[in-house]
């Protein structure tokens, strides 16, 4: 079955390495709408929701600042 979609070479916004939008995943943008390519690497993409649900970035520990 021939759906138009090619693998694609991204670069990831967050670490910069170059990664592959797969056709399998076109798929997936494809069937929920999506009208954009990924900006980020599954590695990246993973870190960043774990950020947005806990407020930081594991290992990170939070700076106190003193007035």
């Amino acid at each position: 079955m021939d759906n138009g979609f090619k693998p694609k070479f991204l670069i990831c916004t967050e670490c910069n390495e170059e990664f592959v939008f797969t056709i399998q995943a076109q798929e997936y943008f494809a069937e929920r709408g999506y009208s954009e390519d990924p900006k980020r690497c599954k590695s990246c993409h993973t870190t960043y929701k774990k950020v947005q649900r806990n407020g930081k970035p594991q290992g990170q520990t939070e700076i106190q600042y003193r007035d």
